[in-house]
């Protein structure tokens, strides 16, 4: 069994410490400082940078924040689009092809349909254009009539061979 990554412990221990304080059992200050020690100690400081650690912590904070009660309606708002935050936050990290937003990880390869190219084929008109200047006996102009044709010279040449 895999172990969690320390970006999941990190998260989970924002999430907890955030709700602590919101609470009232806890200090901001004390559990901002855990945090960055556990994320120095895990490496995830050099791993991932000081910006995105304390974007994990913050939207720990965020989230416990809005499921305080609102006093008035200013607050209800605030409320709502915290919890919308926090909801997103959860969606994105669940979903491999958006996990990369907050986990630090490199965004997955977009995987682009390969379009089949068909090949190239020589139109019969252009075989039959080829087989009425060859008739014409004229090989200057049977030159010229096929160096405006080089894509088409192996399958008329064929064509002849053919016949």
């Amino acid at each position: 069994m895999n172990a969690p990554a320390p970006i999941k412990i990190l998260t989970a221990c924002a999430e907890k410490y955030a709700l602590c304080c919101v609470s009232g059992e806890m200090e901001i200050q004390w559990s901002v400082d855990m945090l960055q020690n556990f994320a120095e100690q895990r490496g995830l400081v050099a791993e991932l940078g000081q910006n995105k650690v304390q974007d994990v912590v913050a939207a720990a904070f965020i989230w416990a924040r809005s499921l305080e009660p609102a006093d008035d309606a200013e607050d209800a708002e605030a409320c709502d689009s915290g919890y919308a935050a926090s909801l997103i936050m959860r969606w994105e990290i669940a979903d491999p092809r958006d996990r990369w937003r907050w986990t630090g990880e490199l965004p997955p390869a977009q995987l682009v349909p390969t379009i089949e190219k068909t090949p190239y084929r020589t139109a019969q008109s252009t075989i039959d254009a080829f087989h009425f200047v060859l008739s014409l006996g004229d090989p200057e102009h049977l030159a010229a009539w096929l160096l405006n044709h080089p894509d088409d010279a192996p399958a008329l040449f064929k064509s002849v061979e053919a016949a």
